[in-house]
């Protein structure tokens, strides 16, 4: 599996953990819901969806975005080294200080490529 799609199935399990607590609990939404988890969970790494239960047990998102350099999470400044991995479309990484899955939008912004000519004239 490709970080990027690491990234959105993780980003995907942070959005459906939310939904869930919208709907009424024993409800017909939350078991729709809670089948799309299972099927998320399904795809990633064992050690990824580790990490990932562990910050969602202490009440925690486990994906942030970068911001200004900080985590989007602590808001510690991240080095240099990891900014620069960071910026390479579809990577992400942890967050030394507060270990959150840490993205850049801009980085992603360059994966979504809108097609070249949507009029249809050349």
């Amino acid at each position: 599996m490709y970080s990027a799609e690491v990234l959105s199935q993780l980003r995907s399990l942070n959005w459906l953990a939310d939904e869930i607590r919208r709907v009424p609990p024993g409800s017909r939404e939350e078991g729709l819901l809670q089948a799309q988890v299972e099927s998320v969970r399904a795809r990633l790494p064992s050690s990824i969806l580790g990490h990932h239960d562990r910050l969602a047990l202490a009440g925690k998102l486990s994906t942030v975005e970068v911001q200004d350099g900080s985590c989007g999470g602590c808001h510690k400044r991240l080095t240099p080294e990891l900014l620069a991995d960071l910026a390479t479309p579809g990577r992400f990484g942890v967050c030394p200080s507060c270990g959150l899955f840490l993205w850049s939008a801009e980085a992603h912004a360059a994966d979504v490529q809108p097609p070249s000519n949507l009029s249809g004239q050349p």
